[in-house]
């Protein structure tokens, strides 16, 4: 199977920790990685350590032993790894330990959501400010920090760690896509603004993921949708200051973006099989959404997208936990 690296280093320390069960690991002042990160790696590979080498020597001993190359890249200033340095080590020890699951091959559906949804009713943002939520993101070297859609990353930014801790699993690529976070089934993670920019209740319409990835998913386990609803605020200086931010040049923005997200439901919906997947198609709960051309001129992948207000109101959902 390819290998899929951490996006951020949260997660990535998150991933390495689930391999020799060894409990949650949390970054430090700076958003740097602990080195109890490093040391348990390397009792859970049990390679022999003198007891006090520092982080980035612990690294280098790590990597030798797993017959990796250690460059300068994997280092920065201060005693710091950084998310290249984490993705090296995860990748290489993963090829050589099996983490076992918690969880048991006869999960339904039901019961694997009901496990995810108390983890995701816990760690959800209730509150996300655009700047503080962006400038967290970037400073964990997370790879879509940048992304205007800022919530829903920051969203799997904070949740995606702590179900990895708790239940093992992590993403998996499938089809031409890599979905969030899989245990026996794979589930993708979205948001969804009941607002618009112009202060109306939105149509109901959320965007999903890649259309052959989603049938193939389908097809081989089914597959579920864990999705965030929640109120925006829009504000033009906020937007502004993004494009300063990420560095996008001169000009004016063409749209406003979110400068803020209030949190209010999260809602489970799974798609169980191939029959129910023609029905939805059918009533209108899912439809094809197809996209625009790339800048380059050539047709993208088509996608699908689930009308809300039918979907709510169908077997599709599953569950549904209020963020307070």
């Amino acid at each position: 199977m390819d290998f899929i690296p951490a996006r951020n280093k949260l997660e990535a320390v998150a991933r390495i920790s689930a391999l020799t069960g060894s409990g949650p690991e949390y970054l430090g002042p700076g958003s740097k990685e602990r080195k109890s990160v490093f040391s348990n790696l390397a009792a859970g590979l049990k390679i022999e350590t003198k007891g006090d080498e520092t982080k980035q020597e612990l690294g280098a001993l790590i990597a030798r032993s797993l017959g990796v190359k250690w460059t300068a890249e994997c280092e920065s200033v201060g005693q710091t790894i950084t998310l290249k340095g984490l993705n090296l080590l995860l990748e290489a020890a993963s090829l050589r330990i099996t983490a076992v699951a918690d969880f048991s091959n006869s999960a339904s559906p039901n019961e694997e959501m009901q496990k995810i949804l108390k983890i995701v009713s816990q760690e959800t943002p209730k509150c996300m400010d655009g700047k503080e939520s962006i400038i967290e993101m970037k400073e964990e070297e997370f790879s879509k920090w940048a992304e205007t859609e800022w919530q829903g990353f920051y969203f799997e930014f904070k949740v995606k760690p702590q179900l990895i801790y708790t239940l093992g699993g992590g993403p998996k690529v499938i089809g031409r896509t890599e979905f969030d976070y899989s245990l026996k089934y794979p589930w993708d993670m979205k948001v969804h603004s009941t607002v618009t920019s112009k202060g109306k209740e939105s149509p109901g319409g959320c965007a999903l993921n890649d259309g052959f990835s989603m049938e193939t998913a389908i097809s081989e386990t089914g597959l579920g949708l864990i999705l965030l609803n929640g109120i925006p605020e829009y504000d033009w200086e906020f937007t502004k200051w993004f494009k300063d931010f990420r560095n996008k040049g001169k000009g004016e923005p063409r749209r406003v973006l979110k400068k803020s997200f209030n949190s209010t439901r999260v809602d489970f919906f799974f798609i169980p099989n191939d029959d129910r997947f023609q029905e939805a198609l059918g009533k209108k709960e899912l439809s094809i959404f197809n996209q625009g051309k790339q800048q380059t001129g050539h047709k993208r992948n088509y996608k699908y997208s689930m009308n809300l207000k039918k979907a709510e109101k169908s077997d599709l959902l599953i569950g549904s936990v209020d963020i307070n």
